[in-house]
């Protein structure tokens, strides 16, 4: 790219001086051919460096050395007019290159690269045709002084001309027509300018240099000529915009779904905004990797503290089948002797003796019932044989105190779920017991969609707090091993335990149950 901007310079510095000189040329031309040139070398220098590794910068500055390359035809040197005669038309399969290949900078097509290769070779060949037919002096290769056949080879090379650029015009359209919104905002400038030109320089050359609209034709071709560098320019800035715009969104998408990049057409080949898209699409996958991490290790925290439930929930059932199958067994097994004893030989013991056997009897009595109470507290019977709503009923029956429950929809739930609203509902009626001052409770069970919500709510004289005692900080923390919620709202005259827990699988439907009181 420098030793094109290098030679560029030069040449259209060399090639003003030499149209000025030759003095066939008027001012708008010379300006027109001139301003044209610096601007392919302008615009090709900065798609180079917003493109570096996109060779369409290199393409649009060899158009504009090709158009000064084109001028050393006017020179007076016979050497260098030789070299200059074969590449007096040398821009145009350069720019139809150009054209083709962008904005890629490369030809995708066997139809491209073919109309590419007939262009170069058609005029690189009438050209050297008309080299060795010139009647020019400065001619050195020129094996015959045939006006004629000079002519004809222009005529051959402007005709050719013709039909090329009707052929890039052709695809030019096919590819804009066929192509989507991003690509045709891409292609519009450089196709309404190769339309328009291809229509002006077409049909003032198809009528001749006689013709009076020839000459208009031609100068308007030319100011459109001047503008085309501006369409490449205009497509570069446009294609860096939309790579900005492409980092955004990947930057800005939601991180729950998995960003892709897709090249596609319209979109230029640029190592640093594909290096920046890359780093933007690793920074989103990691992301989500760390995510997914995250959330693998929370499932496998709910899992384990699920577990802890479950195991602590079968060692309930196990000490509360020892105590009624074992200790509670047994003492009932002592009791039932001490009275055999009392009733064989009560009339031949001393009247101490038998009134310390019926005081053993008593106490042994009430530590039956202390330890069914123990083991009805640890896991009830009743709640792994009837389901949750009958425990709960059991429960509230023997409450010293008026308790309204209000039950939903509960069918049989899963064990883990059963027995955590049974405890809360449980502790719930203790502390109110002990606590609220109040002779009232109500207490709500039901299935709300995928949850079962088990309310407790007394009026009483509030007070009650998760952070104040280990049985309701104890039933939060069984309550957020099955990813369930536990709240408290306690002010004065009301306190509410509520708990919400998930249900895991659908259960079966059950049958509605009307308020009761017991």
């Amino acid at each position: 790219m420098t030793g094109l901007l290098a030679a560029g310079f030069a040449l259209g510095v060399t090639a003003l001086s030499l149209k000025a000189a030759e003095g066939s040329h008027s001012a708008l031309d010379i300006a027109l051919s001139t301003a044209t040139g610096f601007l392919f070398l302008l615009a090709g220098a900065v798609a180079h460096v917003r493109r570096p590794a996109n060779p369409i910068g290199v393409l649009i500055a060899l158009a504009g050395v090709a158009l000064f390359l084109e001028d050393l035809q006017f020179t007076l040197n016979p050497v260098l007019y030789t070299v200059a005669v074969p590449l007096r038309a040398a821009s145009s399969p350069v720019i139809a290159h150009l054209v083709l290949a962008f904005p890629h900078g490369r030809l995708r097509s066997r139809w491209e690269r073919l109309l590419v290769a007939a262009a170069y070779l058609v005029v690189l060949g009438s050209g050297a045709v008309g080299l060795l037919f010139n009647d020019d002096p400065r001619d050195l290769l020129a094996i015959s002084a045939n006006a004629g056949g000079g002519a004809l080879a222009d005529r051959a090379l402007e005709l050719a001309a013709t039909a090329i650029s009707a052929g890039v015009v052709v695809v030019l359209l096919y590819r804009w027509l066929t192509g989507r919104l991003p690509q045709r905002r891409l292609l519009s400038p450089v196709i309404v300018i190769a339309l328009f030109g291809a229509l002006a320089s077409g049909t003032g050359t198809a009528l001749g240099d006689g013709h009076p609209l020839s000459g208009p034709l031609l100068e308007a071709y030319r100011i459109l000529f001047c503008l085309w560098p501006l369409a490449f320019l205009t497509g570069v800035l446009r294609a860096r915009v939309g790579n900005a715009e492409m980092i955004r969104l990947l930057l800005e998408r939601d991180g729950t779904g998995l960003a892709a990049l897709v090249q596609d057409d319209e979109v230029w080949k640029d190592s640093r905004s594909i290096d920046a898209l890359n780093a933007a699409a690793g920074l989103v996958l990691d992301n989500q990797r760390l995510t997914a991490e995250l959330e693998q290790r929370l499932a496998e925290v709910r899992a384990s503290r699920a577990r802890l439930v479950a195991a602590g929930d079968e060692e309930r059932r196990r000490v509360e089948r020892d105590l009624h199958d074992g200790a509670q067994q047994r003492l009932v097994s002592v009791v039932l002797l001490l009275r055999m004893a009392g009733r064989r030989y009560g009339d031949e013991l001393p009247p101490e003796v038998r009134a310390l056997l019926s005081g053993t009897v008593d106490e042994l009595q009430t530590a039956i019932t202390e330890l069914r109470e123990l083991a009805r507290g640890i896991r009830p019977a009743i709640l792994t044989e009837a389901g949750l709503v009958a425990a709960v009923r059991s429960l509230a029956a023997r409450i010293p105190m008026e308790v309204a429950l209000s039950v939903g929809t509960v069918p049989r739930l899963d064990a883990a779920v059963e027995a955590t609203a049974y405890f809360v509902t449980s502790e719930a009626l203790t502390n109110a017991l002990k606590h609220a001052q109040t002779d009232h409770v109500d207490v709500r069970i039901a299935v709300e969609g995928a949850v079962l919500r088990v309310e407790v709510t007394d009026t009483g004289v509030g007070g009650a707090d998760l952070e104040g005692g280990s049985g309701l900080a104890g039933l939060r923390d069984r309550v957020q091993a099955l990813d369930g919620e536990l709240t408290v709202r306690s002010g004065p005259g009301r306190t509410m335990v509520c708990a919400v827990i998930p249900l895991g699988e659908a259960p079966e439907p059950a049958p509605e149950t009307a308020p009761e009181t017991p």
